[in-house]
């Protein structure tokens, strides 16, 4: 009997990246590697004394969103380095997009620098996931809103979407599969299907048909679907047409939409297409629709330039929306962003923090 290779992936980041791993593993699975997986390991020591000496591959499937997520590739870099014999090593995701990509905010080499316990790089791509007790579609790739902080446009390269064929092909495959629940991936899903001058034409709550509203519909309709979400959600093309998709029973409770800021100053240095009223209009329609939907939303303190008044618009935004979950993060300059190039990182360390516990603080105290 041929001893078949093992490998794990290790993955960092959002739903986009558990699915491409997924997608990962049903490649290696099809060249006759079989996945390792132990679900006991906490951190990257023990991922090296349990994991490693049954694997004969690793795969580090990384995240760019936050300087934070890079330093724990380079961390584990670290612990990696000091091994005399170890599997063969693969890094893939966003940092390899960052610097292989259309749109590099940094080159391969500088990569390679920092990262000499590597021995492959690979870009990821679109394709569709399975991960209990649902399953990962991914419908677009990339991303063209270029907020002034954010290195995703780099990293995962232009908007693309995947055909409605595709699409509805992995879906029925999921049901084959006897998964009833999915989760629609992408960067932007809200302009799924749209071209490029159609997407930047459209502003929250207008009437504005979506194709993406259009799609969520023919889903419901499939026998076999039980529960529909999606993710990621911008307020500045969540039109009428895609709030009216909430009365759909399958549509899922929980909704998450970045919000970034209370101020609309901030949101214009940040190149959100969208003012606090809109949003705020936006959830009104919603919990209209349906009173009962959860929302969850991004937040960023300390941006360049953000006065503690302005600040202040965040929480109080906070106090009024009350939302269940809310991931909020200081923000820190990534290399080849716009932020990074024009803006002065003025809002010191110490007062980042201190916004970052009241702002959690205001939050835990609001949420339903």
């Amino acid at each position: 009997m041929i001893k078949r290779k093992k490998y794990f992936i290790k993955t960092f980041g959002c739903q986009a990246n558990v699915a491409d791993s997924e997608r990962l593993s049903s490649l290696l699975s099809s060249f006759g590697y079989e996945r390792y997986i132990d679900v006991n390991v906490k951190d990257n020591k023990e991922i090296i004394e349990k994991v490693f000496p049954h694997i004969d591959l690793f795969i580090i499937n990384s995240c760019s969103v936050r300087q934070k997520s890079e330093d724990k590739v380079y961390g584990f870099g670290k612990l990696v380095s000091k091994m005399k014999k170890r599997p063969k090593i693969v890094l893939t995701g966003c940092m390899v997009g960052s610097a292989r990509g259309d749109r590099k905010r940094y080159d391969i080499k500088s990569l390679e620098n920092r990262t000499k316990f590597v021995d492959y790089y690979l870009r990821s791509g679109l394709g569709p996931g399975r991960a209990e007790p649902g399953a990962y579609i991914n419908i677009s790739s990339g991303c063209d809103n270029f907020c002034t902080y954010c290195v995703v446009p780099y990293a995962r390269g232009k908007e693309t979407s995947r055909s409605r064929g595709d699409i509805l092909e992995d879906i029925t495959k999921s049901i084959d599969f006897g998964i009833t629940e999915i989760l629609l991936c992408g960067q932007n899903v809200n302009s799924w299907g749209l071209s490029k001058r159609e997407k930047f034409n459209i502003r929250v709550g207008s009437k504005q048909k979506l194709p993406f509203a259009d799609l969520l519909r023919e889903i419901h309709e499939l026998e076999g679907i039980k529960k529909i979400e999606f993710i990621s959600s911008n307020p500045f093309d969540f039109t009428q047409d895609l709030v009216e998709v909430f009365r759909l029973p399958k549509i899922s409770n929980y909704l998450h939409i970045a919000v970034q800021s209370g101020n609309n100053d901030i949101l214009t240095k940040m190149n959100r297409r969208h003012t606090i009223e809109e949003f705020i209009n936006l959830i009104n329609s919603l919990r209209f629709v349906r009173p009962s939907i959860e929302i969850g939303t991004d937040a960023i303190v300390g941006f360049p330039g953000e006065t503690k008044t302005q600040f202040m618009d965040t929480v109080n935004l906070f106090k009024k929306v009350k939302f269940p979950v809310a991931f909020i993060s200081m923000y820190s300059p990534r290399e080849g962003t716009f932020a990074k190039k024009k803006y002065k990182n003025d809002v010191s360390l110490k007062e980042k923090k201190r916004r970052h516990f009241y702002l959690t603080k205001i939050w835990k105290q609001n949420k339903p």
